[in-house]
Parts: structure tokens; sequence; C-alpha cells
């Protein structure tokens, strides 16, 4: 029987998981629920279903098995528990939320419910990633390094708000503390420092331009961040990113490790030492983390990037900026996140 599913909030990275969801013989798109109406309509018209308002007129009315959320990060919280009070199963993009207090709710939700749930951290289900994965299993990693450079500012109107979006570091640099827990373990403490080293005042006249931005009304957030983490492991990590305009986007990884040096690029990943290689992903690995919990919903398999890993992965992004309120002193992760984790 195919998977009854419903997309809440349909811009963005939705229209990729819509396509994926599509090609699937066994899933059928039930309905589109968004705060645009127009844009939940577009979705329906090409994708199938029918469009609502709200997440709740969607459970209520098109009574779905599962459904993608794909808001932005405030609007996490509600959405999720009433999946689980409706014993709904979730996939949501990444971040869960902006604050460790609607993630902890949520996740005593999720395990109260029992549902089945996935966070879109793609990158753990990228081939070469996993084999980089075994690779460094029983091995002494020593460094993981980031860093995530951006040319501007995005678009949506959140971004440049705190309280809406998280900043840089919880909004986007999540991927990259992410694939640090998945390849060297639990991260320990975290230590930040932030900076904000341009006027993003809109100048007089300026009219922006498509694309990323150079200036925003209202910019709250640091433009440059810096974390040093330690990993229970032993090993050491650094993660910088910065939005700050400049000419190109530039994203690195690299993970050294007793015997081997790793270089990833995206979902591809070269290594040197005492095994020698690389790998690289095919054209559908994008679309994995969506399958593996469609597959979960049908009795095929199993998330493996369930709600819960969500939880600790933001924990992270939270420790820094913990860390710059307390003056740059270690934060330890085992002091932020919920009872048991």
């Amino acid at each position: 029987m195919a998977v009854r599913l419903g997309f809440i909030g349909v811009g963005g990275i939705a229209s990729r998981h819509l396509q994926a969801a599509k090609a699937r013989d066994d899933v059928q798109i039930i309905g589109h629920a968004d705060v645009d109406p127009a844009r939940a309509r577009a979705a329906a018209e090409s994708y199938g279903g029918t469009a609502y308002a709200t997440a709740s007129e969607l459970y209520e009315e098109a009574q779905p098995d599962a459904v993608v959320i794909c808001t932005p990060p405030y609007a996490h919280g509600d959405i999720e528990t009433e999946a689980c009070e409706r014993g709904i199963h979730f996939f949501v993009e990444k971040p869960v939320a902006v604050n460790l207090d609607t993630a902890a709710a949520v996740l005593s939700a999720v395990q109260a419910s029992g549902v089945f749930t996935q966070v879109g951290y793609m990158y753990r289900l990228s081939p070469p990633l996993q084999r980089v994965r075994e690779l460094l299993a029983g091995r002494a990693v020593a460094m993981v390094q980031a860093h995530y450079y951006m040319p501007g500012l995005p678009e949506p109107v959140w971004w440049p708000k705190m309280a809406l979006g998280g900043g840089q570091l919880v909004e986007q640099a999540t991927h990259m503390l992410d694939l640090g827990r998945f390849l060297a373990g639990h991260v320990e403490t975290v230590v930040g420092r932030t900076a904000r080293v341009r006027d993003w005042t809109p100048p007089p006249g300026h009219t922006p331009e498509p694309g990323l931005l150079r200036y925003a009304q209202g910019f709250e957030i640091p433009d440059t961040t810096a974390l040093i983490l330690s990993y229970e492991s032993g090993a050491l990590g650094t993660l910088s990113c910065s939005l700050v305009p400049q000419a190109a986007w530039d994203v690195g990884f690299k993970v050294v490790a007793d015997g081997l040096l790793v270089t990833i690029d995206g979902p591809n990943a070269r290594w040197a030492g005492d095994v020698q290689g690389e790998a690289t992903a095919d054209e559908r690995w994008v679309h994995a983390v969506l399958d593996e919990f469609l597959d979960a919903v049908q009795g095929t398999g199993e998330c493996t990037v369930p709600y819960v890993e969500g939880v600790r992965s933001l924990a992270v992004s939270i420790a820094g900026y913990t860390s710059v309120e307390r003056g740059g002193v270690p934060v330890a992760l085992a002091e932020l996140l919920p009872a048991g984790l």
C-alpha cells in the first residue's frame, strides 16, 4: 500500500523532496500546507494532493501516514508535536529548532509516541562518506577541520534574525557539525567566538539584487564565527564560518587520523596514507535520506538519522553561542542536552 505523504512548508528545499517522493511508486502525495496559499496551491497542481493553510488542517482532513516538514527554523515545535500526538511519522529538515527547549519538547513527544523520524542530514547517507566512516573506525582521530564561507546573506527574511533562524551556526553550518559527529563521535565541549565585522545597513537608494544579499535591514546575527570542539574520543575539531560577501562559496572538510588524511568535498571524498583511494557519489545520493525514511514507514527499513541526532547536533551550535555569552569558556554538551542524552 502506498504511503500517504503530506508536505508542510513547500518553499526552497521542499522541491527536492517533492521530486524524490513523486518518483516513487509506493508514495501518494496527498497534501501541502504552507503559510503562502499560492505556494501550497502550486505544489498541489504540480505534485498532486490538496492545498491547506495549516499543518493541523492537513493532519485532520488528509489523514497522512507521514509528513515532510520543511518550515523555517522558528516554525518548528507544534507541528512535530501534533504529528506525534496523531501517530504521524515525520521527516524534518535541519535545523530541528532554533533552541533546545523546543527540541527537547519535541523529542519527548517522539519518544512517547514511537513514530518514525528522520532529520535531513543528507551527508550521512552519502556512500563515499559512509566509506570514510568505515576507514576511520578503530583509528585515533586527531583533528576534524571544517569551514563554511558564504559570499553573502540568503534572501529569506528570517535569516538575519537570531530568534527566527539562529544565525549561520544553527541554520547552515550545522551540516558541518553533524558530519563531524558522524565521523568522530560525540562532542564533549565547545569554545565559541563570534564577530560582526561588517556594517550590513543598506546604503541610501540601495536596490537588492537577486541571490545572496550584501545588505539587510535589522541584521542581528554574527557574520563570522569560530568554534573549537573537543570530542569524547580525544579528538579536537575546528569550525570557521562566515557570510561576509566575497567572491564565491567555499566549503571544506578534512579529517586527520592515525595513518590517514581525509579530504571531503560535498558528498565525495579522497583519502591518503596507509590506504589510498577516492569515491564519488552518484546523482541520487541527495535523495537517500528521504528514501530511507519512506522505506522505514513502509516497513522495509530503518531511520539512521532519527530526531535525537538532530537534537544532539543542534546542541553543538547552541553550545558555541553559550560559550560566547560566557566570555569564551568551554561549555559541556552534557549541561545543555536533555537528560539521558
